[in-house]
């Protein structure tokens, strides 16, 4: 058997495609190298600390807990926290081998992608060297493209890496299964009945839109597979009906199930948009994600994706019906003529489709570029097959070298901003004037260190620029004129009236935290507690933050008694602590509430708080498994202690009443 030499060099095709596809990943891999250095950012922090929550995942017990004590989402996405523990253990952890797990599955991907493009072409019966070069640029084109690079380097986002990955993997299973029609029907039935089934469950387990892999499969059929019978026998009708149609059918139905919730139309904190105001801004927003993909930035905003502005009706702004109308015509076009541009087809309707959850009506951010992790993959493959069909070999060389050229190199600039948090805020900062978190985040980060004026004048330029009242900027504010002991309360009363108009964010928890505590620390010597109090206590006239059983009423109750703690108010701080737990009841609330109460010398009450975490604990005995908070033992620790303080304290006393 002769070996196939490839002509250009002399050396064994197979070794200069294996050579090509070495090369690619190298080459990601250097584009990607600095931002391995970067840190963790915002959810990060939320999703991957509670590694350390029970002293370290070290046991089943505690396995138990991390793994499937996600809050990310319905399911939680036990299979993406597992993969977590493959980097640590314990918290605070070293950022670099999260980032590192996350280079590796992207290059996974990259390889998945290439064998399902393969496969795709091999059913449009492209030419096996034509379909290599093909499958191999338009990969290229998505390992190195600058927009995923977000997607890579934020830790948390592994969740839509890994549900890609399951996904590319049950269309290739599919795509094999289906093949396999003409031999071995029962094989094939049982192939791709696996494929849909168990990786639609593993996509799911790791982000909620790899649900969307039957639908997935079925553009694929209705692009690629369904209108060559010459090709291709037909599915079986029952079969496709179980495993792609009706599961399509129950996501397009939930969807259309929440556009008709009774508050469509209204603004449901903590967005400041409706759902049918995110309904009319995704149109403007998808064709922002497609001139990113198809015109590369060298820089985008990244994490800071707030400025976008939304939609409040189809003429505002006029872009919007333009937006709608063209997404319209494109879908119809590419329907029209799936069969004879297949490869336009299957880019474009697996762009929608992909986008089909995240981008429609579920109550979720506006905008956030790894949306298009998954829904891009296709993107580039028409345009690579056309250029490759359409140019001489060495013209095809240098165009699709000249772009990986470009799109490396946009990459590595962004992985080199993904470095360090200060290049990061201050990129996107610049970036996007009007993004009130990307403001406040480098106000703060030139804040800490020490630029005290130009911190001002950053926030202050944002507070009027940005139209809307921007909560997160004015408590940012207040809490740099308290460290800098220049706060009054003429300045705490104006903006507690501005915060008092509007719904109370519990993103902003922390802040408002590190605030209160400054204040009570003394670090604003010219603002009382009487004042701070009555801050929190004018939230409560909003009418979505008194209701009595929500969050925001429990965190607002609670600031308040913190306050009224402090000011040695201790009735009147067990009170509102007792509001905030009627509303919101939670073990490690009240042992926190217990704690401030010790730390206070209020003792009788930091045993009433900590009985209360025992009731918790107990009434939640059954779904222990999930429980992430404090044990019985550490509570029985706790209340031996203030026992004993009790102890020494009637000592004291009666020492004193000695003669």
């Amino acid at each position: 058997m002769s070996t196939k030499i490839d002509q250009t060099n002399g050396l064994p095709e197979k070794y200069v495609l294996a050579g090509s596809w070495l090369f690619l990943f190298l080459i990601t891999i250097f584009a990607y190298f600095p931002g391995l250095s970067g840190p963790f950012v915002f959810d990060d922090l939320g999703n991957i600390d509670s590694l350390g929550d029970l002293g370290g995942v070290t046991d089943w017990p505690t396995f138990r807990a991390f793994v499937f004590g996600g809050d990310s989402g319905p399911t939680g996405r036990p299979l993406s926290l597992l993969t977590f523990l493959i980097d640590a253990n314990n918290w605070p952890a070293d950022p670099w081998p999260f980032k590192r797990t996350n280079l590796v599955i992207h290059l996974i991907n990259g390889a998945l992608l290439g064998v399902l493009i393969d496969r795709i072409l091999g059913a449009l019966e492209y030419d096996k060297k034509a379909a290599r070069s093909i499958t191999l640029a338009s990969v290229a084109c998505w390992m190195l493209h600058p927009f995923l690079v977000s997607t890579t380097l934020y830790v948390v986002q592994r969740m839509a890496q890994l549900s890609t990955l399951f996904v590319l993997a049950g269309l290739i299973g599919f795509l094999h299964g289906r093949s396999m029609l003409s031999k071995n029907a029962t094989r094939a039935y049982l192939v791709m009945t696996f494929s849909i089934g168990v990786f639609t469950v593993l996509a799911t387990l790791s982000k909620e839109n790899g649900i969307l892999l039957p639908l997935l499969a079925g553009v694929i059929e209705i692009t690629v597979l369904q209108y060559q019978p010459t090709r291709h026998f037909s599915l079986n009708r029952r079969w496709q009906f179980v495993f792609i149609t009706f599961p399509s059918l129950v996501i397009v139905g939930y969807l259309c199930q929440r556009a008709y919730t009774s508050n469509f139309f209204d603004v449901v904190a903590p967005r400041d948009f409706s759902l049918y105001e995110r309904l009319l801004t995704q149109p403007r927003i998808l064709l922002d994600y497609l001139q990113h993909w198809f015109v590369p930035k060298l820089y985008t905003t990244g994490v800071f994706q707030d400025h976008f502005i939304k939609s409040s009706g189809l003429l505002a702004p006029a872009t919007t019906v333009l937006s709608i109308l063209l997404h319209t015509a494109i879908i119809g076009f590419t329907m029209k003529f799936r069969r004879k541009w297949p490869l336009v087809a299957l880019a474009l309707l697996f762009f929608y489709s992909a986008h089909l959850l995240e981008s429609t009506v579920l109550n979720l951010e506006l905008y956030f570029e790894h949306r298009n992790y998954l829904a891009a993959c296709f993107l580039f493959v028409p345009v690579v097959a056309f250029c490759h069909k359409n140019m001489r070999p060495k013209t095809f060389i240098v165009v699709v070298l000249g772009m990986l050229l470009l799109l490396s190199g946009f990459t590595r600039y962004s992985a080199t901003i993904w470095q360090d948090y200060s290049s990061m805020v201050w990129a996107s900062a610049k970036k996007a004037p009007t993004s009130a978190r990307a403001q406040a985040e480098y106000a703060r980060d030139l804040f800490n260190a020490d630029r005290y004026e130009e911190s001002l004048l950053v926030i202050d330029t944002a507070i009027a620029v940005i139209p809307a009242a921007k909560p997160h900027l004015l408590v940012n504010r207040l809490m740099m004129l308290c460290s800098l002991g220049i706060l009054n309360e003429t300045e705490l009363e104006r903006v507690s009236k501005i915060l008092s108009s509007t719904t109370y964010d519990r993103r902003l928890t922390s802040i408002f935290e590190e605030f209160a505590t400054g204040v009570i620390n003394g670090k604003c010597p010219d603002v009382s507690l009487a004042a701070l109090r009555s801050m929190f206590s004018q939230m409560l006239t909003v009418s979505e933050n008194a209701h009595k059983k929500s969050a925001r009423y429990a965190q607002i109750k609670y600031f308040i008694g913190y306050v009224e703690l402090s000011d040695g108010d201790r009735a009147a701080a067990k009170i509102s602590f007792d509001d905030s737990l009627q509303s919101t009841s939670n073990a490690a609330i009240a042992m926190n509430m217990a704690g401030l109460m010790a730390s206070n010398g209020f003792f009788h009450e930091a045993l009433y708080f900590s009985d209360k975490a025992l009731t918790e604990i107990e009434n939640n005995s059954q779904v222990a498994i999930l429980a992430t908070g404090p044990s019985e033992s550490d509570v029985r620790d706790f209340q031996s202690i203030v026992r004993a303080d009790i102890d020494r304290q009637q000592e004291a006393d009666i020492s004193g009443l000695t003669p």
